[in-house]
């Protein structure tokens, strides 16, 4: 019985030994224009950051929209327009809410997909090269939105949007 413990024990040691060597170097794809930087995955934080403004903006949430914008947080709209801060973003939301009420369109989307991205380390860092990216889709009856959140330090700092009209053929 001895023995055949000390086997287990022994082969479990043995199998748990790996000499992998160390890759240092840094997972990345794609390219970033006039700069030697690649795009890598980010962490899920910034994807769970996506998923509070997202269902905050559902339940048309302000307060909760208040905390997670940065004061100075750069807005796009898909209308081209541009915004700051929570504000805008909070009038977007309602002005799109009473146009949906108004015409009779359902209030919502569905989420397709959500995932966070970030550029390579830089010794120069610029704008976007801060914090996390998070590129999502939505679909709703009349658009197919695709969204850019950039976040830092636990606050959406950039923001574009762009809008694809459903066709009703």
């Amino acid at each position: 019985m001895k023995k055949l413990y000390f086997l287990v024990v022994l082969l479990l040691i043995s199998c748990n030994q790996t000499n992998q060597p160390c890759d240092n170097e840094i997972k990345s794809n794609g390219f970033i224009a006039d700069t030697d930087q690649g795009v890598m995955l980010a962490s899920d934080n910034a994807v769970d950051l996506f998923k509070s403004i997202d269902k905050a903006w559902f339940d048309r949430d302000y307060e909760k929209i208040k905390t997670l914008v940065a004061e100075d947080a750069t807005l796009r709209f898909a209308s081209g327009e541009k915004g700051e801060g929570s504000k805008d973003l909070i009038n977007l939301i309602e002005k799109e809410y009473l146009e949906n009420i108004n015409n009779g369109t359902e209030w919502g989307w569905t989420t397709d997909y959500a995932f966070s991205v970030k550029n390579t380390p830089t010794d120069n860092p610029k704008t976007g090269d801060i914090g996390e990216w998070v590129l999502a889709e939505f679909t709703s009856e009349k658009f197919n939105t695709i969204e850019w959140y950039q976040f830092n330090e636990g606050k959406l700092i950039n923001w574009y949007q762009f809008n694809s009209p459903i066709s009703s053929e």
